[in-house]
């Protein structure tokens, strides 16, 4: 069983820019939170082993079987088909035309680089402090991403994060968790789901530290946000 190319996009559309705004706790009061790439296939997803695709080169095809890539968006969808794989470059220059458009409206994003190459928003200056504010960051991030990176950030985030290309979050954070040996093989998916959105923040109950490098890798490359503050 696999998810359609719209799951995927609905995964990425204002992934990051509401990750961060309800971390800092813009939209909701939480010292931790966490944010499913995905809610509607996470809420499908509680069969183990549900994937999103058969193959990232299956993906390749869907996307570029679309009318409405931008030219960029196609180059990078073909140079990655011959390949296999999104390069670190085209996801840099993906990243950096995010970047200089959200900078062109008024907003300074910062971030940090994991140690899996992807890239994870910290903070936003200014930082919106009205409804007002935190519609018009989100409606800059969300047209900045439009056929530059919301399609090749999604799918380097999956090519990084998800190799399995597996349909919940949770499951594929800890099969990360496990090859990086910060839990063991016992540890479950709805173990960390019920972690992360239990009572008392992340950090209870998780048997690692959440902010370290390898962790925060994890999450991220699941489409997981989990700010521990």
């Amino acid at each position: 069983m696999t998810t359609s190319t719209s799951s995927i996009l609905r995964r990425g559309t204002l992934r990051r820019a509401a990750a961060l705004l309800s971390c800092m706790g813009l939209l909701v009061s939480l010292t931790a939170c966490s944010t499913p790439w995905n809610q509607d296939t996470a809420d499908d997803a509680q069969t183990s082993g549900i994937r999103i695709a058969p193959s990232m080169s299956a993906l390749f095809d869907q996307y570029l079987a679309k009318d409405t890539l931008s030219q960029f968006e196609r180059d990078v969808l073909q140079r990655a088909k011959k390949t296999g794989k999104i390069s670190a470059e085209d996801y840099e220059t993906a990243h950096d035309k995010q970047a200089a458009c959200m900078a062109e409206n008024g907003w300074q994003e910062q971030t940090r680089k994991l140690s899996n190459g992807l890239y994870q928003t910290t903070g936003v200056t200014p930082v919106p402090s009205t409804d007002a504010e935190v519609n018009k960051y989100m409606e800059a991030s969300n047209t900045c991403s439009e056929g530059t990176s919301k399609i090749i950030e999604s799918l380097y985030q999956l090519q990084q994060g998800n190799s399995g290309l597996l349909a919940d979050p949770y499951e594929t954070a800890v099969e990360c968790l496990k090859k990086s040996s910060l839990v063991d093989d016992s540890y479950t998916g709805r173990k960390l789901e019920n972690a992360l959105n239990g009572d008392g923040g992340a950090s209870k109950g998780l048997p690692f530290d959440a902010s370290s490098d390898a962790a925060q890798s994890c999450f991220t490359g699941a489409g997981l946000a989990v700010n521990i503050g």
